[in-house]
């Protein structure tokens, strides 16, 4: 049985993860230490040649992997309790989020990926992996043993390499370009939802990536992996990034304010480690008001991250996972995080806008003039954007319903702060 899983940053070889009895300890390598370009894995996972604790380094590395259904699902797969984070590390985290990877000893990452590393699907295997039940396994196609795929979250999702219009497996741990996600029986139309929802943000000035809608069965939602570049030969080339859940050392199932994980202060507190802090804050601030105002009762701590460049202070990400999840009765509207003393949107005050800024720091004026100006334009942004993904995608009706969420919202965000 495996007892150390090899941490890779891209092809190099930067800490090991050594099972023990309570759990695992990550630590750095010495010649990653010495390294005169080195990064941390994690804000939280400091470089030091000191291993760090079960708990701290459970933190980032439990994060990489899949939850609820999905963790069940591959921990059947593979015989390994669900509890086993390393086990279901060793299985799945060839192509994580960022450029983390982790392999046994004996293997490893491939030097550099070609077009023998993916598997293109013929339009019968796309109908097939979406046939394969919630968890879009693509054992299937009999690439099981070569297929180490690993993202984080409850949502349905795969990553793929969209190659010239082509949906492409990636195959021996090689990288993925897009994440793609199918619909979902239990919330009608989700991918057009999710899909407006980040046009719209960008409209407003937001920084997300490009998606799209592959006309596959009902519709299947493409989004560009932020954290994916290529070379000037076409390579697909990783980028290391960490949610804020790891960032601040909150294993996943804390990662809503109401269980205990982080609140804004905590995010905000977050991003003075930054590169270039103020201008990340007004960022995190648009993306604030950008979730309150579609009503995204979703916007956990997870679903904010940190890019890494060449330096050692991160970057915020572009935005991702911005869907209006109050159209659906069965999703809980309480929000992530809340503001002010208000998890719920319809309980927000003048008092609680006050409050809020004053646990993110800086002046009334500052925050609730832009807050102001985003729901007074949101709203007719909407309306346009509508417009445009209907003439592109169809008519849907969830353009509307969301428009409505979104004009309810922005009122009652205008009418509480009309005197602030």
């Amino acid at each position: 049985m495996t007892e150390i899983l090899i941490v890779y940053k891209g092809d190099s070889r930067i800490g090991e993860l050594h099972k023990e009895a309570e759990g695992y300890r990550f630590c750095y390598r010495t010649d990653w230490l010495d390294h005169p370009t080195s990064q941390p894995l994690s804000l939280n996972l400091p470089l030091q040649p000191e291993p760090f604790t079960t708990a701290a380094s459970r933190a980032f590395f439990a994060n990489l992997l899949p939850e609820g259904q999905l963790r069940d699902y591959y921990a059947r797969k593979f015989r390994v309790s669900p509890e086993d984070d390393f086990a279901l590390l060793e299985a799945l985290a060839g192509d994580c989020a960022g450029a983390i990877s982790l392999y046994p000893p004996e293997t490893g990452p491939i030097p550099g990926a070609t077009a023998d590393n993916y598997r293109l699907l013929t339009a019968a295997e796309q109908e097939q992996l979406l046939d394969e039940a919630y968890v879009m396994d693509p054992s299937f196609l009999g690439e099981e043993k070569r297929t180490r795929l690993s993202l984080a979250g409850m949502q349905n999702k795969l990553p793929i390499a969209y190659i010239d219009g082509q949906i492409g497996l990636p195959l021996d741990g090689a990288p993925s370009s897009h994440i793609l996600k199918p619909q979902n029986h239990r919330f009608p139309s989700l991918v057009e939802n999710e899909a407006f929802c980040m046009v719209l943000a960008r409209s407003m000035g937001l920084d997300v990536p490009d998606v799209t809608i592959l006309p596959i069965r009902d519709g299947a939602y493409v989004v560009a992996r932020y954290d994916r570049t290529t070379d000037v030969n076409g390579k697909i080339i990783r980028l290391h990034q960490e949610d804020f859940c790891q960032a601040l050392g909150v294993p996943p199932r804390l990662k809503y304010e109401i269980n205990g994980g982080p609140g804004f202060a905590d995010c905000f507190q977050l991003v003075t480690r930054c590169k270039n802090p103020l201008a990340d804050r007004i960022k995190l601030l648009q993306l604030t008001f950008f979730n309150l105002l579609i009503d995204n009762a979703d916007a956990h701590a997870k679903n904010i991250s940190l890019l890494y460049g060449s330096s050692r202070n991160p970057s915020l990400a572009p935005c991702y996972d911005l869907v209006c999840t109050a159209i659906y009765d069965r999703v809980e509207n309480e929000m992530a995080m809340k503001i002010g003393s208000a998890f719920h949107p319809r309980d927000i005050r003048r008092e609680d806008w006050q409050e809020f800024v004053k646990q993110i720091g800086g002046s009334i004026k500052a925050v609730i003039s832009p807050l102001r100006k985003v729901a007074e334009a949101l709203p007719g942004t909407a309306r346009t954007v509508a417009r445009e993904m209907e003439n592109r995608y169809g008519e849907n009706g969830i353009y509307s319903a969301i428009i409505e969420k979104i004009s309810e919202r922005a009122a009652a965000t205008l009418r509480c702060t009309s005197d602030m």
